[in-house]
């Protein structure tokens, strides 16, 4: 089975998210959740190409290199300090028009938005899981927060990875808008609000299932 390895005392970074993407470590769920955050900030696309780039030149030194050890920090100072390679162009997938969601995204759904069966998941608060990028212990969904409205006060028991493709939403961590991911981990007990006007769209990625910890959250706990 494979998980998305992360320290267990601090949520992973960006970073090392796109690290894992490019050099193939990532479940499947989470591999999508980079590609769609990766086609929203193509300026980061670059940073993938060239740790993809050395982790191949890596592996055609004579000494063997653990690429699952290695960080992005480490990849791209390998890149600087060794052979010169030549650089590859950033690539920019186009955004379609008729849907709120990445070109990525869309595929992965195979539906339109205003098709989606969405399952209420609290007061203002919708879920669709993508179960065909689902692998054991990992839950892939879109979630759906009306304006104004929030998620469930909850805790995860392993890594959260929330990219907002619509809207925005504020927690204790901050406000979060389009193309922004927050990665938690275990220790994170928040309250995703979403702001006022838009109704927030989010793509997340879990190592297990929601544990819903407000006192009101806990009456519908057998709900999820």
């Amino acid at each position: 089975m494979q998980h998305m390895p992360h320290t267990p005392r601090s949520a992973p970074s960006v970073d090392w998210l796109i690290s894992q993407y490019a050099l193939g470590q990532l479940p499947r769920a989470a591999a999508l959740l980079a590609e769609t955050y990766l086609e929203m900030n193509p300026q980061q696309r670059h940073t993938a190409d060239r740790i993809e780039q050395v982790g191949g030149w890596s592996l055609e030194r004579a000494e063997p290199v653990s690429m699952r050890a290695q960080s992005a920090d480490a990849l791209l100072a390998q890149l600087e300090e060794g052979d010169t390679l030549t650089a590859t162009a950033p690539i920019v997938s186009p955004r379609p028009t008729p849907s709120p969601l990445p070109a990525s995204l869309t595929h992965a759904v195979g539906q339109p938005l205003s098709d989606i069966a969405w399952k209420w998941r609290g007061i203002g608060a919708y879920e669709y899981r993508l179960k065909e990028f689902e692998d054991e212990g990992i839950v892939a969904r879109l979630l759906r927060i009306e304006p104004g409205k929030a998620v469930p006060q909850h805790t995860h028991e392993g890594m959260e990875a929330t990219l907002v493709v619509q809207g925005a939403y504020s927690d204790d961590a901050g406000r979060f808008g389009p193309g922004d991911l927050e990665l938690a981990d275990d220790a994170v007990d928040h309250k995703p609000i979403a702001e006022r006007g838009e109704t927030c769209i989010c793509f997340a990625v879990t190592e297990a299932p929601m544990k819903l910890t407000g006192r009101i959250g806990r009456i519908f706990q057998s709900l999820l």
